[in-house]
């Protein structure tokens, strides 16, 4: 429910040009899609859809909520309890300098990342270090936290009784020979 892969092999784009477009083109749509998570989530009355159990197709449009309502923008509820609104978290199998040429060229990718509403990251083909780009301060290497995964032996006993989304947990599995 949160990682969404996209097929790029540095080796076969020296200048970047392909990532560019990548970055160009999946960078806004799941940035936008992120945010209509979180703006669902934050007001699901104001700037979500509210029940679908009322909703109406309205001329192709869109929905409303019985006959007479205002269009509803946004998602509706039903859907926000499913998935998690967070920031979209852009890793990149690329170099830092390279990261920096596309985001300094590109006006849409400043006004997305300066601002904060998309994160980037970047992971060095050659090393396997992992970068965080701070619009401020420029590249931070990433410290990986030392916390300990719950376990549980089936998934379906860590959900159990939850509607919130939850932390990941290790879920162990008997092997059979």
């Amino acid at each position: 429910r949160r990682v969404f892969l996209i097929s790029y092999d540095w080796r076969n784009d020296p200048q970047g040009e392909i990532l560019e477009r990548l970055l160009l083109a999946n960078g806004p749509v799941g940035a936008g899609i992120s945010l209509e998570y979180y703006f669902s989530t934050v007001d699901n009355d104001g700037y979500g859809a509210g029940t679908k159990v009322m909703h109406n197709v309205s001329g192709l449009l869109g929905v409303m909520e019985g006959a007479s309502s205002d269009l509803r923008t946004g998602l509706p509820r039903q859907m926000i309890e499913v998935h998690e609104a967070m920031r979209l978290q852009e890793m990149c199998e690329a170099g830092t300098g390279m990261l920096t040429r596309i985001y300094e060229r590109q006006p849409a990718l400043q006004e997305l990342i300066g601002n904060g509403w998309l994160l980037l990251s970047a992971k060095d083909p050659l090393s396997g270090r992992i970068s965080v780009f701070d619009p401020r301060k420029g590249w931070m290497p990433w410290q990986a936290g030392q916390d300990t995964l719950p376990e549980t032996d089936c998934s379906s006993d860590w959900y159990a009784g939850h509607r919130q989304p939850l932390a990941p947990a290790l879920v162990r599995q008997a092997f059979s020979s």
